[in-house]
């Protein structure tokens, strides 16, 4: 979209909630305005306010903007990442899409594997922005707005700034006097959420998965619309893995018109082609949701709703308690909790879990700490890698940025941060917005909205976890509305049954993919090192893990896929 008065043209992937509110108060534009789109409240708003529009937008977005006057670029990002926006640039040249695909297709970035992303990606099983699995492409950093202009001499002069950093810190957010105050206003601000986030010109779907955080979410859509949504849900026929007796009790209670995706190992084996040319980037998650968009999409919806955030946000991840279990830990001096761990490490070091327990015993037992181990798929991916070029100025890095605000020494809020900005933003939103997107599904998430995190991480970590419950906080705030199984049940986690399917029907395609030693080493890993993982796996599946070896399974698939080599 175009203004051609104020020399701006506007290019937009995304949704601005607030829109109606914003265009109130930019009022009526000289020549009136144009459309009723939320595009066009984004390009006036820029024309009025600058670089400091995107502070107000509330929403997912990734844009460009061509100030013609002054003759700069200007990309800018929802402060969450819930919108991709990718760019490649040498002195002369700069590219951006919301796609890596996109940029490889246009034949000016080289298909070449990035030794940075490449250990990114092992240490933790998804690429960590700004870093990508391309050599020479970034990922514009969540909530960050980037100005590209160019110098007399011809080169181009490029520079990042953050926008949204106060909105992880707890600033502004309201000061409460207790938690029964905090759990009334909490069920208000996220029903608006959701009324901000069902606007639309179609009907609306929603992701279903029996647990608190997408049950939460039909109990609001009931109480703003009268429409019956449709939800959906993946099962399967391994009963430990599916939720759907609990999901089939909230698609009761509340009406909507259910399905039931049922998904097996053999339809996975027909689908996951398409699930990994849909993939951005590699990733070890991200199949269930091209699955379950897949048949929204096939059911003729075009938007669709979905819990993600709420673990995040309300403490429903083991790294929460496990935070605070460390903070005790903390007391007893490190020297002592080393010594004890590299007698443990010695002799009880049998799984992945257990070294876990003896790194997170020798570490800072801080927050990062906790997180970083927590999350790691390979601590130590030198062990993979076959230590040729590419890899000599690598460093291992650790899956936390220290540069990150955190809010006032809480490990509770702390987690909240490193979780929102590593693995949501990292995995779970890349995922969700390449997998929904291949089928042109949106995908829009109520609880990953600003004023929803501002609130909640502006509350004492303490209110979001006590006693044994999960997400107290939001079972305090919404309970009452659902179904006291479904309130009160313990998390279950979403995942598909892998560890199964990957030692029968998956077994072959993963074997006849770790054979092929030259594919393995044209990404610069050692072919032997990637079977022992497998062989280990299959010799003991609960003490390996199913994620490790599906992760090198998914990266050699995709760079074959995408013809890209170190």
């Amino acid at each position: 979209m175009t203004n051609d008065e104020a020399g701006l043209s506007l290019t937009y992937n995304g949704e601005c909630y607030n829109y109606l509110e914003l265009r109130r108060e930019l009022g009526e534009p000289a020549g009136g305005w144009r459309s009723r789109t939320d595009t066009e409240v984004v390009l006036r708003a820029y024309e009025r306010w600058g670089v400091a529009s995107f502070g107000k937008l509330r929403g997912m977005f990734a844009l460009a903007l061509w100030d013609a006057r002054r003759r700069s670029l200007i990309l800018a990002r929802d402060p969450f990442g819930i919108k991709p926006l990718y760019y490649y640039r040498t002195d002369k040249l700069f590219v951006f899409a919301s796609e890596l695909r996109a940029l490889l297709a246009g034949g000016l970035v080289p298909h070449r594997l990035s030794g940075a992303g490449l250990v990114s990606y092992l240490r933790a099983g998804a690429v960590a922005s700004p870093e990508t699995i391309l050599e020479g492409v970034r990922s514009l950093p969540p909530g960050h707005f980037m100005m590209v202009e160019p110098r007399a001499d011809g080169t181009l002069a490029t520079e990042e700034i953050a926008y949204a950093e106060d909105l992880f810190s707890g600033v502004g957010a309201p000061k409460l006097a207790n938690r029964t105050e905090a759990v009334e206003l909490l069920r208000t601000t996220l029903e608006e959420s959701v009324r901000l986030h069902m606007a639309s010109d179609v009907p609306l779907g929603l992701f279903l998965s029996g647990g608190i955080d997408s049950s939460a979410l039909v109990a609001l859509m009931s109480r703003v619309t009268r429409e019956r949504p449709k939800t959906f849900s993946v099962v399967f026929a391994e009963k430990k893995f599916t939720e759907a007796a609990h999901a089939g009790v909230v698609a009761e209670k509340f009406k909507t018109e259910h399905h039931e995706i049922l998904l097996s190992g053999r339809r996975l084996l027909e689908l996951l082609p398409g699930a990994i040319g849909a993939a951005d980037q590699p990733t070890m998650d991200g199949v269930n949701t091209y699955v379950v968009s897949k048949a929204v999409k096939d059911a003729g919806i075009t938007v669709a709703l979905s819990g993600l955030g709420g673990d995040e946000l309300f403490a429903g991840y083991p790294t929460f308690r496990r935070a605070l279990r460390l903070r005790q830990v903390a007391r007893v001096p490190r020297p002592l909790r080393r010594g004890v761990a590299a007698v443990g490490g010695a002799f009880f070091n049998h799984s992945v879990q257990r070294k876990k327990f003896w790194r997170l015993l020798a570490s800072d037992a801080d927050a990062a700490a906790t997180y970083a181990i927590s999350r790691e798929l390979f601590p130590e991916p030198a062990s993979l890698l076959s230590g040729g070029e590419g890899f000599t100025s690598v460093k291992s890095g650790t899956a936390c940025d220290p540069k990150l605000p955190l809010p006032a020494q809480d490990p509770i809020n702390a987690v909240s941060v490193y979780e929102l900005r590593g693995y949501m933003a990292n995995t779970l939103l890349r995922d969700t917005d390449c997998m929904s997107m291949a089928h042109s599904l949106e995908v829009r998430v109520p609880f990953v909205d600003v004023e929803i995190v501002r609130f909640v991480l502006g509350l004492p970590g303490a209110w979001k976890l006590n006693g044994g419950r999960s997400k107290p906080l939001l079972q305090d705030a919404l309970g009452d509305l659902l179904p006291s199984g479904v309130a009160h049940r313990p998390k279950m986690g979403f995942t598909l049954p892998f560890e199964d399917w990957m030692q029968s029907r998956l077994r072959d395609g993963i074997e006849t993919t770790f054979a092929d030693e030259s594919q393995f080493e044209s990404i610069g890993l050692r072919p032997e090192a990637v079977r022992d993982v497998w062989r280990r796996f299959l010799h003991a599946p609960q003490r390996v893990g199913w994620s490790r070896p599906w992760a090198l399974y998914v990266l050699g698939r995709w760079c074959a896929q995408h013809r890209v080599t170190l």
